[in-house]
């Protein structure tokens, strides 16, 4: 984790598909927090693609963690929901407990965030 703050900006999904990875409805997602970082850590997912889910993120499932590095299975859309639809994804971490599947209109203020990255689901 890069200790980005919180997006605020609108996300929306790219006119191309130039640079953008392509990913299954699951996929594992793994990173590496900062060393010493003892708040809950998440993985989250926004539908870029769908203008009535701007900035609210689901949690994906629990993040496993082993020293600095973590990952986590994380879900892109339902069955053949969001098949061809772009992504927002990024690993958070917050002193707030999330449940599996939560959604969240917005992030924490007190969140640290990855670089947000879009992907295309296959």
């Amino acid at each position: 984790m890069d200790q980005k703050p919180s997006p605020k900006k609108e996300l929306v999904a790219p006119k191309n598909d130039d640079g953008i990875a392509v990913v299954g409805l699951r996929e594992t997602i793994k990173g590496n927090a900062v060393k010493g970082e003892k708040r809950f850590l998440y993985i989250v997912v926004s539908p870029v693609s769908n203008p009535d889910t701007v900035n609210t993120w689901w949690t994906r499932q629990e993040v496993s963690r082993d020293g600095e590095s973590f990952s986590a299975v994380a879900q892109f859309g339902e069955e053949s929901a969001g098949k061809g639809e772009y992504f927002a994804i990024l690993a958070v971490a917050t002193g707030k407990k999330w449940s599996v599947g939560e959604k969240l209109n917005g992030l924490l203020d007190d969140a640290t965030c990855t670089k947000i990255e879009i992907v295309k689901r296959k």
